[in-house]
């Protein structure tokens, strides 16, 4: 059983595990790009693929909508509903399995420059923290409707922002290495 699966509702040790979560995933994410120029950022490394700004647009605004489902959209959980904890924790992350974003999180332009899409993802992940920081309810009895994966727990959302910006800093990294960004640092070397 994982340290995230607990039998008695313990909302100290939940939140502590989702804290970790969502902390490390945060500096995870944003040192991902740390360095990247605003030029650089706009960079594709191929047709129809994102650039770190898409990437990083795409995190900033998935996670604002997701904080609205965790903060202001839940209800009750069916006491039979099933448990994916650690399929969230497994599969979110994984970019062998490539997930379609949903049409409104898909990168549109919606940000000036690296430094404005990185500080809204800065605010909404700093605001979902302290929800959790502040949070006294069993995050596991109440449930939201996620785009793709239909009804999860408020818990497994959590675990879900958490790891999608895992999954969105191993992109960033898939960009970085890709031939087209490597080309163009030579270029200005």
């Amino acid at each position: 059983m994982s340290a995230l699966n607990h039998a008695i509702f313990n909302p100290k040790a939940d939140n502590e595990n989702l804290l970790a979560l969502l902390r490390e995933s945060r500096e995870r994410f944003l040192q991902s790009f740390a360095g990247v120029t605003d030029d650089e950022s706009r960079r594709c490394p191929g047709d129809g693929q994102w650039s770190v700004l898409d990437t990083v647009e795409h995190l900033a605004v998935a996670e604002k909508r997701m904080l609205g489902l965790v903060t202001g959209l839940r209800k009750p959980r069916p006491s039979d509903a099933s448990n994916r904890e650690e399929f969230f924790l497994t599969v979110i992350a994984d970019r062998s399995q490539k997930i379609e974003a949903p049409e409104a999180a898909r990168p549109q332009g919606r940000f000036a420059s690296l430094a404005d899409a990185a500080a809204q993802f800065r605010a909404s992940r700093d605001s979902t923290i302290r929800f959790v920081e502040q949070n006294m309810d069993d995050l596991r009895a109440t449930q939201v409707t996620h785009l793709i994966f239909g009804d999860v727990s408020t818990y497994e959302l959590l675990i879900i922002m958490a790891k999608h910006a895992e999954r969105h800093a191993l992109q960033i990294a898939e960009i970085k290495n890709s031939a087209a960004f490597r080309a163009n640092m030579a270029a200005k070397s």
